[in-house]
């Protein structure tokens, strides 16, 4: 079983993109690029006024 560990904690203002690592039962989540023939894990840069969560959310869905 995979074990992650957090040490230190970075506040909300220093980060600019988020990265999403998802799994849904046994499958892992990957997104169709729309300008590349690849296949990612979602992610991206925050918007003027998001938490690095509401990001993470948008970028999921977008």
């Amino acid at each position: 079983m995979l074990e992650v560990r957090f040490y230190d904690k970075i506040e909300d203002s220093q980060l600019d993109f988020s990265v999403i690592i998802a799994r849904t039962g046994k499958k892992w989540v990957f997104c169709k690029h729309k300008e590349r023939d690849t296949y990612e894990v979602p992610g991206g840069h925050r918007e003027a006024g998001e938490t690095i969560e509401e990001a993470a959310n948008r970028e999921l869905k977008e």
